[in-house]
């Protein structure tokens, strides 16, 4: 007896699923009987493809916002073939929104001192929050249009900060979810940490284990947010999620009732994940048109230089194409692609208000000086490494909102045993305010082609990078070409305590860390 699978009852001729924010899950697919959800999409997807794709398989989403409850998981079950991928594509002239969060949806209740309070639901946490599109400021000190926003430590280590007794609150020991954003030691990146108590006679901060990155040291820069006694002026918000209580200040004469407010959930919205020990792969998926928003950011990071937060996930995951799309008010990075991911195409896209930035890259081992960051265990996983892709065409803009190491492009460190392979193109880009570097290629990199990229105002929080920043630190890589691109306004950036900024250290194109075997070539600083 042989088994014949079936197509979802009503799904058109013309190899189309259709979803709609008035759609039914019930409903066969159809455009004029479209589901409902995203998920609901993707079991119609998966019974075609097993029936054997002849032409390629659109779903087509219509306009409005789609609030995710949980990210759109690709295995290689929902791949496409190169003659037929699968498209997941915005209907015609229409804005789709898939949004990683959720809508405040209480009724908001005015209390003392302008300080407006609605309901949340029990065991959300978040530390974002977006209003009427904007990223809007988490209760912090000092406040965030002050002359000199910072604190400024006199000591320290690599679990505490020592400030100025005359200004630490007690207050901040008792907050249950405090953190301070901390540029350290080095003052080429910063880090989140939590704080676990004050003594407030010593001025003495004391801070979780996680994201210890480097020591506190004197003129090291940071604010502390999370403290409700810190809700001190419009615009700023609090959330006390042992009670599930949305605390916010808004603007004189704003209501916000009448406002759009969005609070993230999760951390990715399209999660592709291919099974890199069997050597298996998501391929031939095409994203086009949509837009992704509202994603969280997450601590606890291994390493101070690579964010794992990204709004789109690629790992071991091939020939996909991700076109005409938009990221904005986003945790981390747009895209982020991982391990065995070859031949991808990320072209056109636009990014904004990003927590750390554009593309990363990322190989098992997040190392620096040594092997031991390990991200990914086993042992195909050590050899691997994203190569052979295309980043093309793209905008990146106001980037490095959470994280400061980011920039439009973070080629992070690659197995020495593919240091002479084939690289990944970067070219004919727009990447502008960033809080780092443009693009970035760290240890073992080799074969990668820059060029025709315009990258400005760049190195706005840190010191010590570029506009086009290599530190391979191996004599042994591929050829690399830096060539043909329009770098300028490249600032450096170290907050001095007396609120002024040191600009230095900052570079249109900088070969670090033993770099070798690249041509730099034609390109107007």
């Amino acid at each position: 007896m042989i088994a014949v699978m079936m197509l979802p009852a009503g799904l058109c001729s013309a190899g189309e699923i259709h979803v709609s924010t008035t759609g039914d899950d019930t409903n066969p697919g159809t455009e004029s009987k479209p589901l409902a959800t995203l998920s609901s999409a993707q079991k119609h997807v998966r019974a075609a493809i097993r029936s054997g794709l002849k032409e390629p398989l659109q779903i087509v989403i219509g306009g409005g916002t789609y609030f995710m409850n949980q990210p759109l998981a690709l295995t290689p079950e929902d791949s496409g073939t190169a003659k037929n991928p699968v498209v997941w594509r915005a209907a015609k002239g229409a804005i789709v929104v898939l949004s990683g969060g959720r809508a405040i949806s209480g009724t908001w209740e005015k209390g003392e001192e302008g300080v407006w309070s609605v309901d949340v639901p029990d065991g959300w946490n978040f530390r974002q929050l977006f209003i009427d599109g904007q990223r809007a400021t988490r209760a912090r000190f000092p406040n965030a249009d002050e002359s000199n926003p910072f604190l400024y430590a006199t000591a320290g280590g690599m679990n505490h900060a020592v400030i100025d007794p005359k200004l630490i609150k007690p207050s901040w020991g008792g907050a249950p979810d405090a953190q301070i954003n901390v540029v350290a030691q080095w003052k080429f990146f910063n880090q989140w940490n939590t704080v676990t108590g004050v003594d407030a006679a010593k001025g003495r901060i004391d801070f979780a284990d996680s994201e210890r990155h480097g020591k506190i040291t004197p003129g090291n820069w940071f604010w502390i947010e999370g403290v409700k006694e810190e809700l001190d002026q419009p615009g700023e918000w609090y959330l006390d999620r042992k009670q599930g209580r949305l605390y916010y200040m808004p603007e004189a004469g704003k209501d916000p009732n009448k406002l759009t407010i969005i609070a993230p959930r999760l951390n990715v919205i399209v999660d592709a994940k291919g099974d890199v020990e069997k050597k298996t792969h998501v391929e031939h998926v095409h994203f086009k048109g949509l837009q992704f928003r509202h994603t969280t950011f997450t601590l606890g990071h291994i390493e101070a230089r690579v964010h794992t937060d990204g709004a789109m996930r690629l790992e071991n995951a091939n020939h996909f194409l991700i076109e005409d799309c938009h990221f904005e008010n986003i945790g981390g990075y747009a895209l982020w692609l991982h391990l065995d991911s070859r031949r991808n195409v990320i072209n056109r896209n636009t990014v904004l208000d990003s927590g750390a930035g554009g593309v990363l890259f990322t190989g098992a081992r997040l190392s620096y000086m040594d092997d031991s960051k390990l991200y990914t265990p086993g042992t195909i996983a050590a050899t691997v490494f994203p190569i052979l892709n295309h980043i093309t065409r793209n905008t990146v803009k106001h980037c490095g909102k959470l994280r400061y190491y980011g920039g439009g492009v973070h080629l992070d460190s690659r197995p020495a045993s593919m240091a002479m392979e084939p690289g990944n193109y970067i070219g004919h880009n727009h990447f502008a305010d960033l809080s780092r570097n443009g693009i970035f290629a760290f240890r073992n990199q080799g074969g990668n082609i820059v060029e025709y990229n315009h990258i400005q105002d760049a190195m706005q929080t840190t010191v010590d990078g570029a506009c086009i920043h290599f530190a391979t630190m191996n004599h042994l890589n591929a050829p690399n070409y830096i060539l043909n691109n329009w770098l300028y306004d490249i600032w450096g950036f170290e907050q001095k305590p007396n609120g002024k900024p040191k600009r230095h250290l900052a570079n249109g194109v900088f070969l670090d860390w033993d770099s070798s075997n690249t041509t730099v070539n034609s390109n107007y600083v």
